[in-house]
């Protein structure tokens, strides 16, 4: 690096310094990535080194960048012109920097070790919001979901109908879910067509695929039906999966089972013990009647759980509607991902495998205590389809989530203080708990 070039290194490097102290210097933003930034000191230490954009300003302009919802990275850029008037002659980060960060293999393996650092973290001071189901035990709870990405604006897709393997509807994301701590804790991602099932039989493959956690119920979309699959897992570690009974598949033959008279049973019509034509194994058909109702058939195979308080009746237990479903209690918006959840927080993936992950790990990260529920139809009644036992835990988690969301969206430059906290967090959350 010859002088002229390192000069300019150094004047890069102070106006994106000052910049960041403006935005996350006491400040509601640097409260927020406070634990990431523990968790950067555990895997990476405080001083490695690092080029212009240093990890914790790549992470805090990720998080902001989904919290304020910008779609480009160039918007962004522009945007922290302003964030500090003594900067604002030249651009404090060029997007260029910016896009190869994000693109960068050496960066997503150090967001990959502070995921997991944080996600232990998160395991020690967030309370379990299962703890009212002893039944479970201390078994880990899960539900994955997918959906797309927008591509970049300069991503040049090619389609199988045009030759090539990139997905028409965009990135394919899959994102994993913790339900007793109620936040995403894994992604992966896939730029070529392929069904999601296929993505995940992938993820499973990988060393720490939360899909091979002994023990674990999974909370499913009727899109991940796949009876081998998961007759596999369940021999092997006695992971299973319950989802919404799909019309498709065909009964080989049916047992009735015994409903106890629990409290938590009330509202169960029927459980049976039933033989797919694709499954050698038993797996149960549990047909619920809900407050309105209305009937809703899930699928499982797992037979430890009262039919009642089975997971299946959590939110995120394969919401899309069939034709011939029996009920529906959620909104028939057409495969409705993320964008649900998050507004305007997963566009414009970047076209690399790590960048693709990089985004989609940092719009996880943007997104403090959500959990996989979409927006439901409203009711004359003011009630909802699930049972009782889940009131405590689930009646209300999008809408805190999009309220917190939303505090952090517009008071993110500001000074943290619990006054700010109590004057404008504390009323939006006491609304709904």
């Amino acid at each position: 690096m010859d002088k002229q070039q390192l000069a300019e290194y150094s004047m890069n490097t102070d106006r994106l310094h000052a910049v960041m102290k403006t935005l996350t210097d006491d400040t509601v933003l640097g409260a927020l990535l406070d634990p990431v930034e523990r968790a950067l000191e555990r895997v990476r230490g405080r001083h490695g080194f690092t080029r212009v954009l240093s990890m914790r300003d790549f992470i805090a302009l990720g998080v902001l960048r989904h919290l304020q919802g910008t779609p480009t990275l160039r918007e962004q850029v522009q945007a922290l012109l302003h964030c500090d008037p003594a900067q604002a002659l030249r651009a404090p980060l060029a997007r260029s920097t910016w896009s190869d960060a994000l693109a960068s293999p050496g960066r997503r393996q150090v967001l990959e070790s502070v995921r997991g650092s944080l996600y232990a973290e998160a395991r020690a001071v967030l309370p379990d919001r299962l703890t009212g189901l002893p039944e479970l035990g201390a078994r880990p709870v899960y539900a994955m979901d997918g959906t797309y990405q927008q591509e970049s604006a300069h991503y040049g897709r090619c389609t199988p109908r045009q030759g090539g393997e990139d997905n028409p509807k965009g990135h394919g994301l899959l994102t994993f879910y913790d339900l007793r701590l109620g936040c995403p804790v894994d992604a992966c991602t896939e730029t070529r067509s392929r069904h999601e099932l296929a993505v995940l039989r992938d993820y499973d493959a990988t060393e720490d695929a939360l899909t091979g956690q002994c023990g674990a119920p999974w909370l499913v979309d009727r899109g991940f039906i796949d009876a081998r699959f998961w007759d596999l897992k369940k021999r092997r570690l006695g992971v299973t999966m319950v989802t919404r009974w799909k019309h498709s598949l065909t009964i080989a033959t049916t047992e009735g089972l015994p409903v106890a008279a629990l409290p938590v049973n009330d509202g169960v019509l029927r459980d049976l013990r039933i033989t797919l034509a694709s499954s050698s194994e038993p797996w149960r058909l549990i047909t619920l009647r809900t407050r309105r109702g209305r009937e809703v058939a899930f699928l499982s195979n797992h037979f430890d759980l009262p039919p009642g308080c089975s997971p299946s009746s959590t939110p995120g237990a394969g919401r899309r509607r069939s034709a011939s479903a029996p009920g529906r209690t959620t909104s028939p918006r057409p495969r409705p991902g993320a964008r649900a959840r998050w507004p305007s927080t997963t566009r414009c993936a970047w076209p690399s495998s790590p960048a693709c992950w990089s985004r989609s790990w940092c719009t996880a990260s943007s997104a403090p205590g959500a959990t996989p529920t979409r927006r439901r139809l409203p009711s004359r009644t003011g009630a909802t389809d699930r049972p009782d036992w889940t009131t405590p835990l689930f009646r209300y988690t999008s809408k805190v989530s999009r309220q917190v969301l939303r505090f952090f969206k517009h008071c993110f430059d500001k000074k943290a203080s619990q006054r700010l906290y109590d004057a404008e967090l504390r009323p939006l959350l006491r609304a709904y708990l």
